[in-house]
Formats: C-alpha cells, sequence, structure tokens
C-alpha cells in the first residue's frame, strides 16, 4: 500500500470511530475548560463571582474539562509530505500536539475531528496526508491517548489558533495557540 491509501484508510477509521462512539454513547456538557489548579469558570459562577474571558492555551498548559484533562505537548511545522501531498504554493503545513487523559466514569473520544483551525482568523483545512500519530482514540475511564493534528495554513499567517470543541451540546470551545 503507498502512503496515500494508509493515509486514507487511516481517516476513514477516523471517522468509523467517531460516527461509533456519537451514536453509542451519551453527549454530556462538559462545561468550561480550566487551567489544572484554577476553579473551572462553572464554579465559579456558581459561586457569584465573574467567569473570566475566554483563555488562550499555549505548549506546556493543561487544561481541564469535567471530562477531560488535556496537555498540549508541542507544535511545529511538518515536513513529511512528498511532491504528491504538498502543501499549495504560499502555505505550510503545521501540526500540534496533544495528551487527553480520561478524568470522567465512561469512554471519551479524543479525535482530530473535534478541531478547526484558524490563521488570522480565517479557516484552514486540516492536514490529512501525515504517517504520523494522528489524533484519534476511544480513551477508557483513567487511560490517556497522545496524538497530533495537522492543518495546511498561509506560511505568512501573523496568529494561528486552533478551537478544540470541548461540548458538542453547548459548542464550547477550548483555544489553544500555535507557537
Amino acid at each position: 500500500m503507498n502512503k496515500k491509501t494508509i493515509s486514507v484508510t487511516k481517516l476513514l477509521l477516523a471517522l468509523l470511530a467517531g460516527c461509533t462512539l456519537a451514536a453509542s454513547t451519551s453527549c454530556v456538557d462538559e462545561g468550561r475548560a480550566s487551567k489544572v489548579g484554577e476553579v473551572a469558570e462553572s464554579e465559579k459562577s456558581e459561586a457569584g463571582e465573574e467567569p473570566s474571558a475566554q483563555e488562550k492555551y499555549s505548549v506546556g498548559d493543561i487544561v481541564e474539562t469535567k471530562n477531560l484533562r488535556i496537555s498540549y505537548l508541542s507544535c511545529g511545522e511538518y515536513t513529511g509530505y512528498d511532491e504528491f501531498s504538498k502543501p499549495k504554493d504560499g502555505n505550510k503545513v503545521i501540526f500540534c500536539e496533544f495528551e487527553f487523559e480520561n478524568i470522567s466514569d465512561s469512554d471519551k473520544l479524543a479525535s482530530a475531528l473535534d478541531f478547526n483551525c484558524f490563521a488570522d482568523d480565517n479557516s484552514c483545512s486540516e492536514y490529512m496526508w501525515s504517517n504520523d500519530e494522528y489524533l484519534s482514540a476511544t480513551i477508557s475511564s483513567g487511560r490517556k491517548a497522545k496524538g497530533k493534528v495537522y492543518y495546511e495554513v498561509p506560511k505568512d499567517a501573523k496568529e494561528i489558533e486552533l478551537e478544540y470543541e470541548s461540548s458538542w451540546l453547548s459548542s464550547s470551545k477550548i483555544v489553544f495557540l500555535y507557537k
């Protein structure tokens, strides 16, 4: 099998796993995220305090929701492509690596499909031709999964952000900064 066939197979398996998990588990609102050791925004609101503005997280930060502990491990430029999978002229491929730990009592999905990328506030396409650790896993309670997400972005982008949808019901998002 060639690299494209393997990558397409990985993507199809990730999509199938996501659809299966979404159909078989309930979507529980995870609430707002907080850095580990801080009080969650939902707890601040219940205590009568004003919630702070949405925070943006950088490499090295650990974000905790009701069900997941997300560690932002690294980011960089991906160059492992060939002449058939290279980015468009004027673009580059970036990656961000995360570790997800399930701190709930039921299985949770960690998937690149829950991320969106914006370069200078413009939506960017996911890059699906990497043979590295693509983020897609069903995580049992107490277990961890690690993987990367990839996007094709303009080379001259000033600010690149990844939004992770932490709850399908409330559309809550966690924002991670590239670099």
